[in-house]
């Protein structure tokens, strides 16, 4: 006896799949502080899963993980120290003419 699946039970085959490989760019996002991306792929990951199943979900998570590898963290202000606080005087001496 063949099993049949209706489309609702293929949708939600999809979205679960694609939920469970959405929490890899999710969980990276949130370790490597790039957190706008691992949400992103998270969503676009079930969306994806849930019209496309593994063929949807699994190139969305994979291109979302590398972004969230690749990209690094959000930019922090270098914080300058004044070493010396005294101007120095300085001359250029002409190598030509001497």
């Amino acid at each position: 006896m063949p099993t049949q699946i209706t489309l609702y039970q293929l949708l939600i085959v999809g979205a679960i799949t694609g939920f469970v490989l959405g929490l890899i760019p999710l969980g990276l996002g949130f370790v490597k502080q790039n957190r706008k991306y691992g949400i992103i792929g998270f969503i676009l990951t079930i969306i994806g899963g849930t019209f496309f199943s593994l063929l949807g979900a699994l190139p969305v998570a994979s291109v979302f993980t590398w972004l969230v590898l690749r990209k690094p963290a959000e930019d922090k202000p270098v914080e300058v120290k004044i070493v010396n606080e005294n101007p120095i005087d300085v001359a250029v001496k002409d190598s030509e003419n001497s």
